[in-house]
């Protein structure tokens, strides 16, 4: 959700969380949505739904979106267990996110292109 579209101010997120030696570093922080960081909380890894292995979460300062995610309209899908694990933990196809995303489709206002 791009943050002007988000009725609450984006927070800064330590990829890695402070708990588990995480510096507050540019290379270790992230814009995140409230609701995003409010679930990720502390996790640095997450079991992927289809492999039932634990998995690392994606870390945007080091991985390409491209090679863990891409949009099916309103609905993110994932290319990788990093990707399947961190949609899961983000909750980001929860089914009120997907409705708001597919109004925003219909109003041309939400862009889900897949960012590079």
């Amino acid at each position: 959700m791009p943050q002007h579209l988000d009725y609450l101010p984006f927070q800064i997120d330590h990829i890695i969380a402070r708990k588990h030696g995480g510096p507050s570093s540019e290379d270790n922080l992230a814009f995140a949505c409230f609701y995003c960081n409010t679930h990720k909380g502390p996790n640095v890894a997450a079991i992927d739904p289809m492999s039932g292995e634990v998995v690392r979460l994606f870390h945007p300062r080091k991985d390409l979106w491209v090679e863990h995610f891409f949009w099916e309209g309103a609905v993110l899908r994932a290319h990788t267990p990093i990707g399947r694990a961190t949609i899961g933990v983000l909750r980001i196809n929860d089914p009120e996110y997907v409705a708001v995303r597919e109004s925003l489709l219909a109003e041309d206002a939400f862009p889900p292109a897949n960012p590079v």
